[in-house]
């Protein structure tokens, strides 16, 4: 340390020459250029497009500003989002659902979708083409559209041995047997990854959960799980159903219709499954009310 401090020591101009240089470069780094996303429509989707733009933008040093009005923007370049079933003349099929275009004019990029899908999908592109370019450029000319319909995963909340006096599709949703189902944090990290690659559709496969998701005025003894883990699944099912929405994406329930709950079975004398059972007005009456239930109570 005494050779450092004797012998260690720089021209002043040098010294000069170093101190400009960062304070350039601290100049630099702390200007921003100004990015407004203009969101003209309240769908979630579209909003939560413009919220994943921003963060991408954010990322890249830009200060980026959110408006439903252009009033309220600051000088800078312009992201218009906007829905619009007829600008997308290009698409030679009959299929345009989740297409959108992504062109510019001047120091205006316009994002259009046929549908808030297709709007965020634009923002996603529009993200990741600025992230790889690393900055945004008003250049911007590209038309996109999904080739299938539904693009999804399936995820089974059945298991792969049976419970105790069940049988083959019989899993209620409770934390003993599901315990990933109720964390809430897992669930936004996976529906994140299902919408960066443009999936569109959950499937959650089980033989019969609507004993354990609804109740029925007319069928009050065919619940199968108790109070409070029924609130819990009616809390988590609500927020995956809201939080998919977000991203575009249908939660589909699949079930069994031969299925019947185990304290509705045991109530009406009968197996909670029969495969070589006819239809039976009272186990018709309850699966269709079950079903109207989970429709109304998960409108997403």
């Amino acid at each position: 340390m005494r050779w450092f401090k004797r012998n260690f020591s720089l021209p002043s101009a040098f010294v000069i020459l170093v101190f400009v240089a960062f304070m350039a470069l601290v100049f630099v780094g702390c200007s921003k250029k100004n990015v407004t996303i203009y969101v003209t429509d309240e769908n979630v989707s579209v909003a939560y497009g413009a919220d994943m733009l921003a963060g991408k933008l954010g990322e890249l040093g830009y200060d980026v500003n959110v408006v439903h009005n252009l009033k309220d923007s600051p000088e800078g370049l312009v992201v218009e989002l906007l829905v619009a079933n007829d600008v997308l003349e290009h698409v030679n099929d009959s299929r345009t659902a989740e297409a959108f275009s992504i062109k510019s004019d001047e120091n205006t990029i316009y994002i259009t979708g046929s549908d808030a899908s297709g709007v965020l999908y634009g923002c996603i592109e529009l993200g990741e083409q600025a992230q790889k370019k690393g900055e945004l450029t008003a250049d911007v000319d590209f038309l996109d559209k999904p080739d299938m319909v539904l693009r999804g995963t399936c995820i089974g909340l059945q298991k792969t041995e049976y419970l105790p006096g069940r049988h083959v599709y019989e899993y209620p949703y409770t934390p003993e047997n599901f315990p990933w189902f109720y964390d809430k944090q897992h669930w936004i990290e996976y529906l994140d990854m299902m919408v960066e690659n443009r999936y569109n559709s959950l499937y959650l496969w089980n033989g019969h959960p609507f004993a354990s998701l609804v109740k029925l005025d007319d069928y009050p003894y065919a619940v199968e799980v108790d109070e409070e883990t029924f609130k819990k699944n009616e809390e988590v099912f609500a927020f995956l159903a809201e939080e998919a929405e977000k991203r575009g994406i249908w939660v589909i329930q699949m079930f069994y219709n031969i299925l019947v709950s185990k304290p509705f079975a045991e109530h009406h004398n009968m197996k909670t499954q029969d495969r070589g059972r006819p239809i039976i007005p009272v186990i018709s009456d309850y699966t269709r009310k079950s079903v109207a239930a989970f429709i109304e109570k998960y409108p997403h």
